[in-house]
């Protein structure tokens, strides 16, 4: 490095000392740094988490009177148990579909190059960060009686008249199987990369078969990841709501549209919230199951300790006890799977790229159909067009009510991102980088927004907004936002924390570098990818929220994904079709610019060290 380089940046450094020698005496002690980057996340949780949900806790029970009676209602009452039960049993199906198709995607992706991963990361990162709604709507457009399912069927002659598919629970199940899949995919991914290939090649030496050393070495070890998945998912669905409530039918209620129901329509606010402290409890419930099996900080971040690393559970020894008791049937099931799939299993792996890409188009065809029908001459939704036509991009570029929606979510979605990118920044700096007691404990807390179903916390945090007079502000609604984004900064930021060589800033705190420069000039540029990552999920989180926003919103002018609730509901034209496009590019710009940023890092990093 030559010396004109090096005096500019140490004037800079001098220039910035003067300024900040009060603050440096200050962060000089390890308490008061955690104090610091700790009581934003902490004020945050409890007062927009914890604070609520004892809200709805207390009024389930009417107050002070300590009423059982609406608990009474839910399990005595057969249309609520039944919509409780129909809940699990879609959660369940759901989420065993989901890993099952996006476990050999996630496997492939283990075992090729960086270009390659990089390519089909972007096909299943867009559809994972497109809208819900957006994704839900392009099912309607497929599953429609003059959609394209129907038309294509009745085109090659298979049937004379559309099948029912739309409303349906077989359209809810394949509706949020598709929003899954990428979820998934990423998950179990983040535990297999950490798998050494060398123990089944070793196997396989020693007299294995390519199926024998997967199933009783690889899967094994995959487990954790794959568990991790399942969970994640499943607690996810039990409160998912968009999707059943526009795919499925009366008889396809689930919880969380009982719970909406019971709030806004029927305005049976105790009864709603005994619903939801049921639903919070059945979530309690799965966790504490799930911890038999894994730790539960590695649901959300994998990276937090080694497969190795993790002690076998109570629930893992009781398989493992069940697994040696089927020992005979798993020989009987090895030696068939061997001799059906030993032609497929060549080393280019070719079944497993069809397959792959068989997936890639299941999750990208439905943008497609969106994308094809913007371009209507049709005044109605029909799959192929009968015609070539900008009419609906002219009205959307002229339709200032959803200008204004657009405007509206962009400047949330940027408040939101800001906010929660300093405080879960703060938060991962707290937890990483501070050595206290139940830290696990804390990790898992700072989670918990991710762990309570959308639909609980939009509950509670309507009931204490209301009461604090916050109810239809831009500040409430914003923090409503930020609540459900910190997670994601958190699990991001951590994850580059522990990742972080710390030895640098000793390094630069020797040569005269307060805490504050050292913050400023080492830490927070290395971690600049880690950032931009962080604050684009905490922007595409608040931009694709909608239960939160229709509990918090009061008169603002309705969000993006409001504003497609509503027309989705009364009418389905080509126009909406146009917007979902628009957007859909929106967010394949995001998810292409973080990955160019990605491997332009990466590029630099590797090069550095080479050089």
């Amino acid at each position: 490095m030559s010396v004109a380089s090096i005096n500019p940046a140490r004037s800079m450094l001098q220039r910035a000392a003067k300024g900040g020698v009060g603050m440096d005496k200050i962060l000089e002690s390890g308490r008061v740094r955690g104090f610091i980057t700790s009581l934003p996340l902490m004020t945050l949780l409890i007062g927009f988490l914890v604070i609520p949900l004892t809200y709805i806790v207390w009024g389930s029970f009417e107050g002070s009177q300590l009423s059982f009676g609406h608990y009474s209602r839910i399990f005595t009452s057969g249309t609520n148990l039944n919509i409780l039960l129909y809940t699990l049993r879609i959660g369940l199906i759901v989420t065993i579909f989901s890993l099952a198709i996006g476990y050999p995607v996630a496997y492939l992706l283990t075992k090729i190059g960086s270009r390659s991963f990089t390519a089909i990361s972007i096909f299943v990162l867009v559809p994972l960060f497109t809208a819900f709604l957006i994704r839900t709507y392009a099912w309607m457009l497929i599953l429609g009686r003059e959609g394209v399912i129907n038309n294509t069927l009745i085109w090659l002659g298979i049937i004379s008249a559309p099948l029912q598919l739309l409303n349906t629970t077989f359209a809810v199940i394949v509706g949020m199987t598709h929003v899954f899949i990428p979820m998934a995919i990423f998950t179990m991914y983040s535990s297999m990369v950490r798998i050494d290939y060398e123990v089944t090649r070793a196997a396989q030496i020693l007299g294995a078969t390519p199926v024998q050393s997967f199933s009783r070495i690889y899967f094994p070890m995959s487990l954790p990841g794959v568990f991790s998945a399942g969970i994640l998912i499943f607690i996810s669905a039990l409160g998912f709501y968009i999707t059943p409530a526009m795919l499925g039918g009366p008889s396809d209620t689930m919880i969380s549209i009982l719970i909406v129901s019971q709030m806004t329509t029927l305005l049976n606010f105790e009864l709603g919230y005994a619903t939801a402290v049921v639903l919070l409890l059945v979530t309690i419930g799965i966790l504490f199951v799930a911890s038999l099996f894994i730790p539960l900080e590695m649901i959300w971040s994998s990276s937090d300790s080694s497969l190795s690393d993790v002690s076998p559970r109570a629930g893992a020894r009781f398989f493992r006890t069940v697994k040696s008791a089927l020992n005979p049937i798993l020989v009987l099931a090895e030696t068939v799977a061997h001799a059906t799939t030993k032609p497929l299993l060549t080393r280019n792996g070719r079944w497993l790229w069809g397959y792959t890409i068989i997936i890639l188009v299941f999750l990208t065809a439905p943008l497609v159909v969106v994308f094809i029908i913007s371009f209507s001459s049709s005044p109605f939704v029909v799959f192929p067009p009968p015609g070539f036509s900008l009419r609906w991009w002219e009205k959307l570029a002229s339709a200032t009510d959803w200008q204004q929606s657009f405007l509206f979510s962009l400047q949330l979605g940027t408040a939101a991102s800001v906010i929660a990118t300093t405080i879960g920044t703060m938060g991962a700096f707290w937890l990483v980088r501070t050595k206290f007691v139940f830290k696990k404990a804390l990790f898992l807390f700072s989670l918990s927004p991710l762990m309570v179903p959308v639909v609980i916390v939009a509950t509670s945090l309507y009931v204490f907004e209301a009461r604090l007079q916050l109810l239809g502000s831009f500040f409430g609604l914003t923090m409503g936002h930020v609540l459900l984004a910190v997670p994601y900064v958190i699990v991001v930021m951590a994850a580059a924390l522990r990742n972080f060589d710390q030895s640098l800033e000793p390094a630069a705190a020797v040569h005269g570098a307060r805490p504050l420069q050292v913050l400023r000039f080492i830490t927070l540029p290395i971690l600049k990818p880690a950032l931009v990552t962080a604050g684009l999920l905490a922007f595409l989180t608040s931009f694709d929220e909608l239960l939160v926003s229709v509990f918090l919103l009061g008169r603002q002018t309705p969000t993006l994904p409001i504003k497609f609730w509503g027309d989705i509901r009364y009418q389905i034209d080509p126009l909406l079709s146009a917007a979902s496009t628009f957007i859909v590019f929106l967010v394949a710009v995001f998810i292409v610019t973080a990955q160019v940023m990605r491997n332009r890092h990466n590029a630099r990093t590797s090069t550095r060290i080479v050089g």
